[in-house]
């Protein structure tokens, strides 16, 4: 019976750590300019549920947000930046007559690219000690070497982003879910890099 209770308090704890970070996630994300930091800590908490076990939720989250505001929040002014351009050359793509045949295959190819590094750019940060650029590099160098797992993060997004317009109610514990399940597929592949590179 103390065995049976034990569990029953235990998955009690983690569904309850998966409501309060995506609370705090999303209360975070309000002024939408701390959505690069709120987005980094998150992953940095699901980091430490993977490795450590350890379902704690508010005070790392606030620590990881602050510790790496700096950092999260330049990446992110860049990256709504590029994405904006990326944005308006779409729009404006079709104003520039046949040459916009030569420039969809381009934009196409970097829209993938920005896709792909986007599926590694938090995991990347919440694992490793790294500067803006090297995480940018970095990320877009893991999502190509492991493609597959890439396509799978992409697909599992897709799946939850479909469940999310059907039950808007999942919005109480579904992006603390999505960061959890990427982060564990995007740790895989921190692992093989690690043993590949003991050093």
């Amino acid at each position: 019976m103390l065995r049976y209770d034990g569990k029953f308090f235990r998955i009690l704890e983690v569904v309850t750590a998966f409501f309060q970070l995506n609370f705090l996630w999303l209360l975070l994300c309000l002024p939408v300019i701390t959505i690069f930091p709120a987005t980094v800590a998150m992953y940095c908490v699901t980091r430490q549920w993977i490795l450590h076990k350890d379902y704690s939720v508010f005070r790392p989250f606030i620590h990881y947000f602050k510790e790496n505001f700096k950092q999260s929040f330049g990446l992110g002014l860049i990256w709504l930046a590029f994405s904006g351009l990326f944005f308006v050359d779409f729009l404006l793509m079709k104003n520039l007559g046949s040459f916009q045949y030569i420039l969809l295959p381009i934009l196409s190819i970097m829209g993938i690219l920005l896709l792909f590094t986007s599926i590694f750019i938090f995991p990347a940060i919440a694992n490793f000690n790294l500067s803006w650029l090297n995480a940018i590099k970095n990320s877009l160098f893991f999502s190509i070497r492991y493609l597959v797992t890439t396509l799978a993060a992409i697909l599992y997004i897709g799946l939850l982003a479909l469940i999310l317009f059907t039950w808007p109610i999942t919005f109480l514990f579904i992006f603390s879910l999505g960061a959890y399940s990427i982060y564990f597929l995007c740790n895989r592949v921190f692992i093989k890099i690690q043993r590949a590179n003991p050093s």
